[in-house]
């Protein structure tokens, strides 16, 4: 219950320096790093998708919080459309490193997924112009997106 409270408290403060602490405790790839993502989870929209932007936005998944990023991805999709939210996947979607294909391809499918999860027609735009004009990586991530999903007459069946 501590460490709940700690974690809601850091998150309600909204400050740079609070959400410097919970992002250096969600990337450490501890065990507890997932109990803390769920936690923020847990918490009101209107907390934890600040955080969860900031987090994704400002560091880099190597490793073990490849993992922790995808969840915040899958999170964030989940939590609603948000402004805040769009801007943080499509940075998601868009950012890739060469020497790590199979991290990128992994985080830019998470990212299109949550994107279309959250289906408002920013999250649209951005899939639609990731289809046209992103780079390769990213245009397969959005068109192997648009390719799974049920024809309009399949839907109407």
């Amino acid at each position: 219950h501590v460490r709940q409270d700690a974690i809601k408290a850091l998150a309600q403060l909204g400050s740079g320096e609070a959400f410097a602490v919970l992002q250096n405790a969600l990337m450490a790839g501890t065990a507890s790093s997932s109990t803390i993502l769920q936690q923020l989870i847990s918490l009101r929209e209107e907390i934890a998708v600040p955080l969860l932007c900031y987090v994704l936005s400002h560091s880099v998944a190597r490793g073990r919080p490849v993992d922790i990023h995808t969840q915040i991805i899958e999170a964030l999709g989940a939590l609603g459309p948000r402004a805040e939210s769009i801007q943080a996947l499509r940075e998601a979607l868009y950012r890739g490193n060469w020497w790590a294909p199979f991290r990128t391809a992994t985080k830019r499918r998470a990212a299109a997924l949550a994107l279309r999860r959250i289906g408002s027609p920013d999250a649209r735009a951005v899939l639609e112009d990731a289809r046209r004009q992103g780079s390769r990586g990213v245009r397969n991530a959005a068109r192997a997106l648009a390719r799974s999903e049920p024809r309009r007459e399949e839907k109407r069946a």
